[in-house]
């Protein structure tokens, strides 16, 4: 016997905060519901593809406070290639 699976939500953008992130006014925060009732939130730039996706959270609440403390903490954040895998393909052809 089938059953039928829930119909996911339509994703809702994260509203921005005027200046807290210099990136494309193209490139936004969704917060969806997936099949199983978990929220997730999704990174999406202007041409549709999916730059970063979030693990499960119990509510839309959670979820969508997650996301924008990532788009709030953004722009501060360190870039480091190297911090804790190893080394990088660069790495080794400097040692060469």
């Amino acid at each position: 016997m089938a059953t039928a699976t829930k119909k996911a939500g339509e994703p809702r953008q994260v509203a921005r905060r005027t200046g807290a992130l210099s990136t494309s006014a193209s490139t936004r925060f969704l917060v969806f519901e997936d099949n199983g009732g978990g929220y997730h939130w999704r990174i999406v730039a202007g041409d549709g593809a999916t730059l970063a996706h979030s693990a499960g959270f119990v509510s839309y609440e959670d979820a969508e406070r997650a996301a924008r403390h990532v788009r709030d903490e953004a722009g501060s954040a360190s870039f480091e290639p190297n911090a804790g895998v190893g080394q990088t393909r660069r790495d080794r052809r400097e040692r060469v």
